[in-house]
This record gives C-alpha cells, structure tokens and sequence, in this order.
C-alpha cells in the first residue's frame, strides 16, 4: 500500500485544481516562505478527518476555503481527495484503489466520500486504525508533532505511542463499550422506575375492574328502564307540537298572500328606479362631454401660443447666424493677407542660407591644416613623457616597498595596541561572569521560592473551584427540577387548550353548533356561545355554581329568537340532535327582594346569592338571574338545612361541595370523582396554568443566568488554575535554565584567564620585529629621494614644448569656436523656413474650416424656414377646431335639459310607490308578531322534548329513532321510575367506577410483565459489557507493554546512529496506571552526562525527536510518511546524517518531505516546487533529480 495521488481544489492557497502524482521512494515538495508548501500537509491532514481549525492554522473551518485575491475571487467550497493503492488488501475493503475525499462549503455544510461513496467522519477514521496513517498517526509529522514529543508534559506525547503500539482500535472500542454500559445502566434504573410504578398499580386497578364489571350490569338493566321513560315523555311532546303546527300554517299563509303584493309592487319600483339611474347616468355622460370640449378650447388657445413664441425663436436665431456669417468671413480675408506674408519671408530665409554654407566650407579647409600641425608636436612630447613613466614605474616600486615596510610595522603595533584592548575586554569580561554569576545564583533561589508560593496558590484556586462546582450542581439540580415542573404543566396546558377547542364535555348538538359558528363567523353571528364559555366563577364556588346550573352550563346564548330559530334549523337539517337556546331578548331573571336577601345574608354559612358569585358581561346578566338568581350558596350542609327550616325551602340551596336543597324538600348530595361537569374549573384551571408557566419560566431565566454566573466564575477560577500551573512551570524551567547558565559562567571564567597569559606573551614578541623593521625602512627611503629628482630635469624639457603647443591649440579652438557659430546660424535659418511652412497648414486648415462653418449656418437657417411655415400652418388648423367647437358646446347645453325634465318626473312617482310598500309591510309585520308568537310556543315544547332526547343521549348515545328498538311494554310510568331510583342507589353504593380500568388492568399486567423480562436482558448485558471492557484492558495493557518494550530498543539504537554514540530511554512516569502514564525521555549524548531531554540545546532536542520517530518507523512502517520541516533546526552536517538515514527506510516506507534544507533535496527521487507565480495562488511544477523543470 502507498500514496498513489493527491488533488487539491480550492483548499487555502490552490485556488486551481492540483493533481500530485507520488512514486515510491523520497518526493521532496520545495518552495520559498510563504508560497503555501505546507498546504499540501494540511491539505493531507484535513481529508483525514481533521476537526480543528487551529491545527490547520486557522480560526474557524471556513478559513480553509480559498479567500481570494485582488484580482480572483473567493471560491464557495475545498475539496481534497486522497487515492491510496490497496492491492496488497492492507485496508480492510475490497478495492484495489481507496480515494478518501472531504468537502466542505462556505455554508458550513461538510462531506465525506470513500470511493465517491457518501460516508461518516467515523468511516474514515475506522478505514486507517492502527496503520499509523490519520490525522492523530504519525503517517503525518510536522513541527506539531515534533512539538508534541519535545512537551513540558509527559502525557501529550502518550497519543502517538498509542497509535505506534496498535491499541488505538482497543481505545476506540473500550469508548464505545462504556458508553453502551452506561446507556445500559441508565435505562436499567428507568426500567426499574417503571415496574415499582407498575406494581403500585396492579392491586388497585384489579378492585377497580371487579367494581367496573358489576357496575355496567347494573347499567345495563337502568338503561333500558330509562330509555322506555323518554320514549313515553318524547311521544307526548309530539303530538302537543302537531297541533301547534296547523295553527303555524295558517298564519304562515296569510304572510306569504302580503308578501306576493309587495313583490309586484317591488318590480314596478325597481323597474322605474332603473329608468331614473340610467337617466343620472346619462345626464352626467353630456356634462361631461360639454365639460371636455371646453378643456380641448382651453388646450388649443394654449398651444396656439406657444406655436406663435416658438416662430419668434426661430426668427431670432436666423439673424443670429446673419451675423455669424458677416463675422467667418471677415476672418476669411484676414487668412488669405497672413497667407501671402508667409510665403514672402521663405523665399529671403532661403537666400540667407545658401551665403552661410559657402562661408563655412572656408572655415573648416583651415581647420585641417592646423591639426596636422598639433599631430607632430604631440607625438614628440608623448616620447618625452614614457622616459618620465618609466623612471615613475622604478619610483613606485620603491614606494611600495617602503609602504609595505610601513604597513608591517602598523600591523605590529596595531595588534600590540589590540591585544592591550583584548587584554583589558577580557579582564572586563571576567568582571561581567563574576557578577553574573551572583545574578544567576540568586535567580535559582528566588525560582525555587516562587515555585513553592505557587503550589499555595495553587492549592487555594482548587478549594474554590470545588466550592463552585458544588454550587453549580445545586442549581442544577434546580434547573432540572423548575424544568419538569414546567413541562408537566405545559402538557397539561395543552391537554385542558385541546378538550376546550374539542369542546369535550359538551353534549354532540351543542358541539356541531359551536363548531360551526368558528367554521362560519356568518352563521355565528347571534350566537355567543356555550354559558358554561361565557362566565367565570372563583374556583372555591365552581362545584356549587355548576351543581346549580346542571345541564344549562351547556345551553347556548343568542342574541334574539330568530338566532336561536336559525340555530334550531341548522340541527333539524342535518338531523344532529337537539339544544336549548337562551335569547338574550327574551330570558329575563329574578331576584330576592330586598328584606328577604337582608335577612338570608345575617344566617350562619351564607356565602352568597349564586348569581353574584359569577362574573359575566352585563347583558348575560337576565340569563344568570333566571338561573341563579334565587339560589343561595352556603359553606356546608347543616347550615344549608337550618336556611330551608327557617324560610320554609322557599328557595333553592347549594353547598360549596355541591349538596342541592331543592324548593320541593328533596336533597341530593354524595361523593363523586367529578362534581359537576368539569368545564367551568377547566376554563379556570388553563388560566392559572398559563399564569404559573409564565412565573416559573421568569423564575428559570433568573436561575440560568445565576448558573451562567458560576460557570463564568468556574471559567475564571480555572483560567487562574492554568495561569498558575503555566507560572510554576515557567519558574521551574527558569531554575533548571540558570543553573545550566551558572555551570557555564564559571567554564567562561576559566578559559579567560587562559587567553589573558597566552595574549601577554604574544605582545612581547612582536615588540623584538618592531625594532628590525625601523632599520630597513631608513636604507628605501634613500634610493628613493635619487630616482624622484632624475625624474623632475625630464619634466622641464617637456614644459618647453608643451608652452608652443598650446600656441597652436589656441588657434585650432578659435577656429572650432567660428565653425560652430555658423553652423548654429544655418540650423536656426532652416528651422525658421519649416516654422513658416506649418503655419501656412494651419493657415489653409483655418479657411477650410470657416467655409465649412458658413455652409452648416446656412442650413440651419433653411431649416428654422421649414419649421416657421409648419407651425403658422398648425395655428391654422387649431383655430378651425375652436369654431367648430363652440357650436357642438351649444347642442350639448339643449339636450343636459331635456334630460333633466324627465329625470324630475320619474323621481317623483317613484316616492309614491315607495309611499304603497311602507304600507304593505306594516300589514306583514302584525302577522309576522302573531307568527312568532306561535314559533315560540312550538319551540318551548321542541326544546323541552329535546332536552329529554339530549339527556337519552348524553347518558346512553341513542337517537330517538335507536331507542325504539329497545321499546316495550313497562306500564305504569311513575311504576317504572320507582325502579330506576333503586337500580340508581345500587350504582350510587358502589362509589366511583373506573370503566377502563377493566381494559387497563389487562395492559397493565402485560406491560409488568414484559418489563421484568427486559429488566433480565439488561442485567445481563450489563456483565457482558463489563467483561469485553476488563478483557480489552488486559489486551491493551499486555500489548503496549510489548510493543512500548521494542520502541525502546529501536530508540536507543536509531539514537546511537544519529549521534554516533551516547544512548537513550523511554520510561514510563507510572507504572502502576500503564494505560494512563505520562512518558519520560533520558538521553545521554556522546561526550555529556544522562538527563532529561529538555535540558538538551535545541538543535539536540530536535534530532532526538527524530530519532524517537524513525524507532517507531521500524517497529511499525507506515505504507506513507508526509514530513514537514522537522528537519529545519538541524544544522547542515546533521541534515546530511538526516537525509541518509530517510534513504534507508525508503525501501519500505514512501516519504513526502515538506523542506528547504538541501541536504533533503539531494537525498529526493522527486521534486515538486510550489511558486506563486500570481501572489496569493500556489501552483506547482515537478521534476526527477536530473531533470530540469520545464
């Protein structure tokens, strides 16, 4: 297995796609700073499921998204995939190829793929356990991981031991392992919740089944005793309605006779209210059409105007140009006179320039035959002139003999003056150790000070971040418990919201009616509502107020009868049962005088009128008098009992648990699961609930921000914790870096006081050459002083010549001077013929243009002609139009008044029409009176009937027309009631009956037990699990013991080869807690002492890591290795030893290096360079060693 190829998409730097082709052997990726060479590593870890964004050398996991330039654009996405050759089957998968590929967009959103296959991060991680390679192995080695082996901290190098040694599937597994025993445990104790709550409800719910099943027995045998009563009561009310009915229909007759003469006479409105609209309408259209051809006059005359101005415009801009024109061609004439003076003054610069070139023929023959004198004379000089050189050359040679002599003896005293200097910055230095020293001896001891006020410190910071942890547990524990209590009551919130927008507990007609008023605000209109929906009562006074009302919390408020009528109807149609209405208009109430309410008030228990106790909107006021108006609510029943003696059971009394004394002396009263119907507390309750959810959810916040308060103070007190750590082992690094300082101090000292003898006996020796060399400096300057005045008699001989020399120079340079002048002359003559001939161009130029000018006004002025003649013909034609205008404008005026007359006849036999149908209505609304009269009668007896069918129904669900199936003979119907009230007390004895607990006791029992056998499985998988986690320990302990064993004996050899010599360890810093122990590395370079590798230099430190790396490499080879820059704080002659040693691993590990040592370079099969060639924007190019880039 190998790295086959890698591509890069627009990950950081590589904006283009990149495709890295990688043989076996060393590739060497090679760049200049900054170029985005080790991209390519993060490129490599990040495919392999790195997570964090700091590692990657980045804030968050977007920064690896290419950013852009200046002149590209950020890019929406990186991509990376690695394609890794499997022929060997080294991962477990069937391909040949494995391609890993990641993605991630700038939305945040990320991908993997395993063969183009979408996967998990875990996927990738399970491909590459235990080969070394992924983004913790060690396939992959930066200055990171380098870093992580040279750590203070014992423990962080443990995680590439782990992956080394193999025991990282064990790791991962054993994770997994305790977390499945611990979602094993926790559901172990939900389960045992679950069956000691199961068990609490067996016994009970097995009572409660045996009382269920006797009581529908009994229900049973009243049920069909009760139905035969209401099918005796409904047939009464039937016949009483018949009668009714004839009556309805007679009247109803007369109503629609009235009704047939008002639609006629209707039409015959309607059809003249017609002919009067469609006359409005008509009349409006011609004043509006008169209104029209007034505004078109108005817009004539207007342009009419502005056509006369534009005309004036246009004749003005005619002599404009007249003008113009006069002025072109006075500049015309002035052209052709400027024209005629240029060319007069070409022909006199042309005469001047021909008498100039003769003159300077004459002047330049002279010139030559004085040149040819000067040559002559300089040659003669020149020969003069060598002898002097000559003598010079013999001259300086002896200068530089005595220069040497000279530098020889400064040299001498210049180093006698330096080793004076030596000496005393030595003994200086000396002074600088000693007091060094000093300094170094005190810092040691004030480290091991701070290092012991720290661990104080220390210690107090942990007693205080115990006390916060505590009290951030505590409320906690609070939270949780606020957040039950919060979500118990929502859900019971919920469940009261969903009966009351069910509308459970209302009988099936009073909910398809109030269903349908939310289905339809058109048919809700005039009706207001269930009552129990319309009132609200204290919850100490629900059960008395809903005892009293009974079954009317259920009947429905309208407005008027005709609500109810409709509401009646709409049941009848849809045939959904029966309801009781209470027209506002119609139900009124009443109440206790004021003597008799005076005196009930001063009786003991009285708690109040029942009608005062509720609170309602006013104009419900009549229908709760009619109800409660004289019923008195008391506290219990025996002062209930003493107000009915004492008023002689004048009115009705309800007990605040719901016990009734009724006026006839009949007194009802009991025990019940659920006094009343229920639906007054529930609207009451969902209140409360709301209110209470809202309190707690403030109370919540409070909380939550006082546990942010405490994480924040635990954050700081752990911030400190860390600071003090960091500071204890800064101090104790500076203890162990200043005693190595003091030992080095005191060598210094030594090896100085050696310098300052050897120095000393050097300056006596050179005080012996000083005197030597003073001699041979006397003996030069003699030969030179004769060879200097030789050379001086030659230099007169040659100032003679020179002097006539420079005779004739002086002629030849006057002559020079006069050549010159003249040519000056005939150059400035030429230019100024060239200057008149381009200002007779631009002369030329300047007529054309004018003639041009005169040609575009004339047309122009054609042009305003054209325009002039249109527009008078325009005002023309607008002025025919204002003639004819005016006489359509008088038509008009005629017909608006016609129309008008006609208008004011029809209006006024419309009003006696209307007079007729206010006549006819008043007829039908006397009939309509007794109608009413009639409906609400027949509507009393349809309401009580109903009531008797709803009561059929609310008990027992039966229509009317179901019932009769059950019909027989019972005779006597007060016989048959008798013995509905003792099957009653029967049911009455037996107390509250849960029907359902016959069906739950079954469940229950079947749930219990399936519970226990779950709770067996679980127990049991408990110990397995506790077993695989004991055995995989042992596996992990035993092999990486083994394995740590053979890292050991390679790091000790791979240690001596590096060094050439010395020897090294791995200790384990607890062997008791194997899988836990930090690890401790001891060194012994050639030549020093054995200790701790952080006390070695850096570059010592860094070439152990090295050398740790290349042991566990032999132990266990990775198929790749991607090594970036571990190499950059060796120096040359150990990257040289570094690159020989990668050459011997390479026959069975392919390496990618990341480097710019060339050591590395020369030791590579293959280059590839990455150069940014557009700044921002990595590209690469590659090469074999051998080969040149092309």
């Amino acid at each position: 297995m190998y790295l086959k190829r890698l591509d890069i998409q627009g990950f950081k730097s590589f904006a283009d796609k990149i495709s890295l082709d990688f043989n076996s052997g060393i590739t060497s990726v090679v760049g200049p700073n900054g170029s985005g060479k080790s991209n390519i590593a993060d490129a490599v870890r990040w495919v392999l499921g790195e997570q964090s964004a700091k590692t990657l050398r980045g804030s968050k996991m977007e920064d690896v998204i290419f950013a852009g330039t200046e002149h590209r654009k950020p890019l929406g996405f990186a991509e990376v995939s690695l394609t890794i050759e499997n022929s060997d089957g080294t991962l477990p998968v069937e391909f040949s190829e494995v391609t890993v590929t990641r993605r991630v967009f700038r939305s945040g959103e990320s991908e993997y793929f395993i063969n183009k296959t979408p996967c998990r991060l875990k996927d990738v991680h399970e491909l590459f356990l235990d080969t070394g390679i992924g983004k913790d192995g060690y396939s992959i080695i930066g200055q990171g991981k380098v870093d992580e082996i040279l750590s203070n901290r014992s423990e962080d190098r443990r995680l590439i031991f782990e992956e080394a040694s193999g025991i990282m599937k064990y790791k991962v597994r054993k994770q997994e392992a305790e977390k499945k025993l611990e979602q094993t445990r926790q559901n172990l104790l939900r389960i045992n919740d679950i069956i000691n709550e199961l068990e609490a409800q067996l016994e009970p719910l097995r009572q409660q089944s045996e009382t269920a099943k006797k009581y529908l027995a009994l229900r049973e045998t009243l049920k069909e005793l009760e139905v035969n009563v209401y099918i005796e009561n409904i047939d009464r009310y039937r016949e009483k309605i018949k009668e009714l009915e004839e009556q309805y229909s007679t009247v109803k007759e007369n109503i629609n006779s009235e009704n047939r003469k008002l639609e006629a006479i209707t039409a015959e409105n309607r059809e003249k209210t017609e002919r009067l609209k469609l006359l409005k309408e008509t009349l409006e259209i011609k004043k509006q059409e008169y209104y029209d051809l007034e505004g078109n006059n108005e817009r004539y005359n207007s342009e009419i105007k502005l056509n006369e101005e534009k005309i004036n415009n246009y004749l003005q801009n005619i002599s404009r140009m007249d003008g113009e024109i006069n002025e072109i061609n006075q500049k015309i004439e002035h052209l052709e006179e400027e024209e005629n003076s240029r060319k007069s003054k070409i022909q006199y610069l042309t005469n001047k320039y021909e008498e100039y070139s003769k003159k300077l023929e004459e002047y330049e023959k002279n010139l030559q035959d004085i040149l040819e004198s000067l040559d002559e004379s300089e040659r003669y000089i020149e020969s003069l002139k060598t002898s002097i050189m000559e003598k010079m050359d013999v001259l300086s040679d002896k200068k530089l003999q005595i220069g040497n002599v000279k530098s020889h003896m400064d040299n001498i005293r210049k180093r006698k003056d330096n080793i004076d200097r030596e000496i005393h910055e030595l003994y200086l230095e000396k002074d600088r150790d000693n007091m060094q020293r000093e300094d170094l001896s005190e810092s040691v001891q004030k480290a091991t000070e701070a290092i012991k006020e720290g661990q104080k410190v220390l210690e107090e910071l942990n007693r205080q971040k115990e006390d916060l942890d505590r009290e951030l547990a505590e409320k906690r524990k609070k939270q949780n418990a606020i957040r039950n209590d919060i979500q118990f009551k929502n859900s019971r919130y919920k469940m009261l919201q969903d009966m009351e927008k069910n509308l459970e507990g209302y009988n099936r007609s009073v909910r398809q009616i109030l269903q349908a008023c939310r289905q339809s605000p058109e048919f809700g209109k005039g009706i207001h509502g269930a009552l129990a929906q319309l009132i609200t009562v204290e919850q100490k006074y629900e059960t008395a107020v809903e005892m009293s009302l009974g079954g009317a919390l259920q009947n429905i408020v309208t407005t008027t009868e005709e609500d109810a009528k409709k509401a009646i109807e709409y049941l009848k149609s849809r045939k959904l049962g029966r309801a009781t209405f209470l027209p506002i208009s119609a139900v009124k109430g009443k109440y206790f005088d004021g003597s008799l309410i005076n005196e009930i008030k001063k009786q003991e228990g009285f708690c109040g009128v029942a009608s005062d106790l509720i609170s309602c909107n006013p104009e419900y006021k009549g229908i709760i008098l009619s109800f409660l108006g004289k019923v008195v609510v008391v506290e219990d029943l025996d002062s209930g009992i003493k107000m009915a003696r004492k008023f002689g059971y004048n009115f009705r009394i309800v007990t605040l648990e719901g016990d009734v004394l009724s006026t006839s002396g009949s007194m009802s009263g009991g025990s019940s699961e659920n006094k009343g119907s229920g639906i007054l507390s529930r609207n009451r309750e969902i209140i409360e609930l709301k209110e209470e959810t809202e309190k707690l959810s403030a109370e919540l916040a409070d909380l939550e921000k006082e546990i942010g308060s405490v994480i924040e103070k635990i954050n700081s007190v752990n911030g400190d914790i860390s600071a003090e750590e960091e500071k204890i082992r800064n101090n104790e690094l500076i203890k162990v870096r200043d005693e190595s300082h003091l030992n080095q101090i005191l060598e210094n000292i030594r090896k100085t006081d050696a310098k300052i003898d050897m120095l000393k006996q050097e300056r006596e020796q050179l005080s012996r050459q000083e005197k030597d060399t003073a001699d041979e400096l006397e003996k030069y300057n003699r030969e030179y002083a004769e060879i200097e005045k030789d050379i001086e008699e030659t230099k007169k001989v040659v100032s003679g010549h020179q002097e006539k020399h420079k005779e004739v120079q002086t002629q030849r340079d006057n002559l020079h001077s006069d050549i010159t002048n003249f040519k000056i002359s005939v150059n400035s003559i030429q230019e100024s013929i060239e200057s008149v001939k381009e200002a007779l161009v631009r002369i030329t130029g300047d007529k054309e243009a004018s003639l041009k000018s005169i040609a575009r006004r004339d047309a122009e002025k054609a042009k305003n002609n054209e325009e002039i003649k249109m527009l008078k013909e325009r005002n023309e034609g607008l002025k025919r139009l204002l003639k004819s205008n005016e006489v359509e404008k008088t038509g008009k005026t005629l017909e608006i008044d016609r129309i008008s007359e006609e208008k004011d006849v029809l209006e006024e036999e419309t009003s006696n029409i209307v007079n007729q149908i206010t006549e006819i209505n008043k007829n039908i609304v006397l009939l309509q009176e007794d109608f009413n009269r009639i409906e609400v009668r027949k509507a009393k007896l349809e309401s009580e009937m109903e009531a008797v069918q709803n009561r059929m129904w609310d008990e027992y669900e039966l229509t009317y027309t179901n019932a009769l199936e059950l019909k027989k003979d019972i005779g006597s119907v007060a016989q048959a009631q008798k013995k509905i009230n003792e099957y009653r007390n029967e049911i009455r004895e037996l107390g509250p009956v849960n029907v359902a607990a016959i069906d739950d006791y079954v469940k229950t029992k079947e749930r219990y037990e399936f519970m226990t056998l779950q709770k067996n499985d679980m127990e049991q998988a408990e110990e397995k699990l506790k077993k695989v986690i004991n055995e995989m320990v042992s596996t992990m302990k035993r092999q990486f013991l083994e394995q740590f064993r053979l890292i050991n004996e390679n790091f000790n050899t791979v240690f001596r080869e590096l060094f050439e010599g010395g020897r090294a360890e791995l200790i384990l810093s607890d062997q008791e807690n194997v899988l836990e122990s930090g690890i401790e590395i001891e060194v012994q370079p050639p030549g020093k002492k054995l200790q701790n590798m952080m006390l070695l230099s850096g570059g010592e430190r860094a070439f152990t890591a090295i050398a740790l790396l290349f042991a566990i490499l032999r132990l266990r080879p990775t198929p790749f290795c991607i090594l970036d820059e571990i190499e950059a704080a060796l120096d040359d002659a150990n990257v040289y030893r570094f690159a020989e040693y990668i050459r011997r691993y390479s026959d069975n590990t392919q390496f990618i290096m990341i480097t710019h040592r060339k050591g590395t370079m020369e030791a590579s099969d293959t280059l590839y360079g990455v150069t940014m060639q557009e700044r921002g924007i990595s590209k690469v190019v590659s090469m074999k060693m051998g080969e040149k880039v092309s």
